[in-house]
């Protein structure tokens, strides 16, 4: 794995306006699991750490805990659909969107922060 970069870290948290996010990652199978989350913001640089909130009944956070390892993908403006993917229980992962790194996916046109 690459050493973490505090400076991208700190340039993508700081431009980041709303908040709104991807948080993607491998269910205890291996296999994708990811959700649109609307309250992520950055909380330190050292340690980095990063904060968001998910509904009790999420059924997709479960998932993404086990695994321990997720993925923050920041969302532009062009990724208003795949927010909406993202929060229904619609298929969410759709061919040639997504990159796999080790046990976790990411958006392949967003910042990525794994």
């Amino acid at each position: 794995m690459p050493p973490f970069d505090t400076v991208v870290f700190r340039r993508v948290l700081g431009r980041l306006p709303t908040g709104v996010v991807v948080v993607t990652g491998a269910g205890p199978d291996g296999e994708p699991a990811g959700m649109t989350c609307n309250s992520f913001t950055s909380v330190s640089l050292d340690p980095p750490l990063v904060l968001f909130c998910v509904s009790y009944t999420s059924t997709t956070w479960p998932l993404l805990r086990t695994s321990g390892r997720f993925c923050v993908n920041v969302l532009a403006s062009h990724h208003d659909l795949l927010s909406s993917r993202f929060a229904s229980g619609a298929d969410r992962f759709s061919p040639g969107d997504w990159v796999t790194r080790p046990g976790r996916f990411g958006l392949a046109d967003a910042v990525s922060l794994d």
